[in-house]
């Protein structure tokens, strides 16, 4: 299944993604990761562990893990997953939203919005998501905003809940229910098709 909006591509994550070059790159920029909240990343982590952890993804029923491309190049430009996290969380329609924007050309020009909005569409449209949640640094302002701009609202905050730079930051908690999504507006701007 593909996900075409606007500017990018969501194509199920492969082994050809997996083994790109960029993929590990990208897991060993520390502006890349150190906002994703996993601390294995912030070591270098040798491929055989992002293996794994790909492989743990792929093998999770209740999670869709695509890469990202721009559209009209086919650059693979990040990933993004919808994951409702439990058989519990699929029975009750919440999934958490996740991104990772790897490549840092297309930081600051509205791609992260562009992906959140097409993998929120996705989740409600194709999955019967009830509600999706996401969870950020506070001191990633960038993807907040972009969490806020397509209709999440800030539903917590887990007070220094989060190491960063040998120090702590706040624990933003987001969450979106379908009529607050704002969906893509442009005519074709959004379409989901198999392979």
């Amino acid at each position: 299944m593909l996900i075409e909006s606007g500017r990018i591509l969501l194509k199920p994550f492969e082994l050809a993604h997996l083994r790109d070059p960029v993929y590990l790159s990208w897991l060993h920029d520390l502006e890349v990761v150190k906002y994703i909240g996993r601390d294995e990343l912030l070591q270098s982590i040798p491929f055989e562990d992002v293996e794994s952890y790909v492989n743990q993804l792929w093998e999770n029923i209740h999670c869709n893990f695509f890469a990202v491309h721009e559209v009209g190049t086919d650059k693979f430009i990040g990933t993004s997953k919808v994951n409702f996290i439990s058989a519990k969380g699929r029975k009750d329609g919440i999934a958490d939203i996740g991104i990772m924007l790897g490549d840092r050309s297309f930081w600051g020009r509205g791609f992260a919005t562009e992906i959140i909005q097409a993998i929120s569409t996705f989740a409600f449209d194709h999955l019967q998501a009830r509600k999706l949640t996401a969870g950020g640094y506070s001191e990633n302002v960038g993807i907040r905003k972009a969490f806020l701009k397509v209709g999440y609202s800030v539903e917590g905050i887990l007070r220094q809940q989060l190491s960063l730079d040998e120090s702590y930051c706040d624990h933003i908690l987001m969450g979106c229910f379908e009529s607050e999504l704002l969906r893509p507006t442009h005519t074709n701007s959004y379409r989901v098709f198999n392979k």
